[in-house]
């Protein structure tokens, strides 16, 4: 007589199914899906992302869309990706906001319009943890939009509207008036006020931005703790501003910033008063004048985990990198645009500086031999990459 086997209960299969669930696009999870309709509902209970591409905004109105609205009911995170002639960006978005999901993160990229006011008040309406929105590579972004989104969902947490598509900010100062087709400093001020909970915004790539949003910014959310601002209309006293007043900031990623040496705007040189204390990753990118921020964060005992540092010509030589690092001991990640000769003994030197460095990049360095990244690891045990 033969013995009849156990079946597995189902949390176990879910256990061991859950383990394949680690990459972004679960794509270990669709071989499993194909075995029985157990593993399918199972498999399906434990997506919690979902990119939808163009082909759901024109097919059948959205059938594809909706279909995996039904078939994944535990999702937490979406991204609608897609350019399309003339679709109507507000039907999905309907679609998403009417499904019963509860939505932690939902993104939007390259989409040709933002959607309307009516469907961010909706999407909010329904989705009260929706704490997360991006809004990159669209079309057209204006103030308008931003405030449509602050307005319908005023919990937000995290705000993504890095580089708009509309080439119009290179006319702004011929033709003042295309800046109503744009996001500006008063679109910034208006979301500031409006979400006084953010916590990380990225305005990258938005010309009509200057320093005035990263004061409004820095004065409103008291919470922030993250800014990326590359490519926007910002000087060394914007910065300075964002360095003396956001006290929860964390990470600050800032490019292509001017120097205005004659502007009595901000702090001088000499008072510039780091209060930012817990501040762990700079990302600069400046022309003449970095290493006095840098400085200012290192004399204020910050103890910075990831530093960058760029610029058109390097503003340190191998003595003031290594000066530098000396006074900034807890730096795990360094990257470094070097504008002049970087030999093995001064990286062997910089590591030396660095006992917690895992990994360090250098870029535009000629002299460096393949000892370089060997003798690197023997000084340092935690060392992992050199670029």
């Amino acid at each position: 007589m033969k013995r009849r086997s156990k079946e597995l209960p189902e949390e176990l299969w879910e256990s061991i199914l859950n383990r394949l669930a680690l990459g972004d696009d679960y794509g270990d999870l669709q071989s499993p899906s194909l075995v029985c309709k157990k593993f399918l509902s199972i498999t399906s209970r434990l997506r919690r992302k979902l990119v939808a591409n163009s082909d759901p905004f024109n097919s059948n109105k959205c059938e594809v869309l909706s279909r995996a609205l039904e078939r994944f009911g535990n999702l937490k995170e979406m991204e609608l990706v897609g350019v399309f002639p003339e679709p109507d960006v507000n039907y999905p978005v309907l679609k998403i906001a009417s499904s019963g999901l509860d939505l932690q993160s939902l993104r939007f990229h390259d989409l040709p319009i933002s959607p309307s006011a009516d469907t961010f008040r909706r999407l909010g309406s329904a989705m009260k943890n929706l704490k997360a929105l991006r809004c990159r590579g669209f079309d057209s972004l204006r103030d308008p939009d931003l405030v449509h989104i602050a307005d319908g969902l005023p919990g937000l947490e995290e705000l993504d509207i890095r580089y708009p598509m509309n080439k119009l900010e290179q006319w702004k100062i011929r033709y003042p008036e295309l800046s109503k087709h744009m996001v500006t400093d008063a679109g910034i001020e208006a979301i500031s006020r409006k979400l006084p909970g953010l916590r990380r915004v990225y305005i990258s790539g938005n010309e009509g931005c200057s320093d005035l949003s990263l004061i409004a910014l820095s004065s409103n959310c008291v919470l922030l703790n993250e800014i990326t601002c590359r490519s926007c209309n910002v000087t060394r006293r914007g910065i300075d501003w964002v360095l003396c007043h956001s006290t929860n900031l964390t990470s600050l990623k800032v490019g292509f910033y001017r120097s205005l040496r004659n502007s009595t705007f901000g702090a001088s040189d000499d008072d510039l008063k780091i209060y930012a204390t817990g501040l762990r990753e700079l990302d600069i990118w400046g022309y003449d004048d970095q290493e006095r921020i840098v400085w200012s964060i290192v004399k204020a005992g910050i103890p910075l985990e990831k530093l960058k540092l760029r610029g058109g010509q390097s503003l340190f030589d191998i003595r003031g990198v290594t000066t530098l690092l000396r006074a900034c001991p807890t730096l795990k990640h360094f990257k470094f645009e070097a504008g002049f000769s970087f030999n093995d003994d001064a990286m062997r030197d910089l590591c030396r500086c660095l006992p917690h460095i895992v990994s360090i990049k250098l870029r535009g360095v000629s002299s460096l031999t393949e000892t370089a990244f060997s003798s690197s690891q023997k000084n340092v045990l935690r060392f992992q990459k050199l670029y």
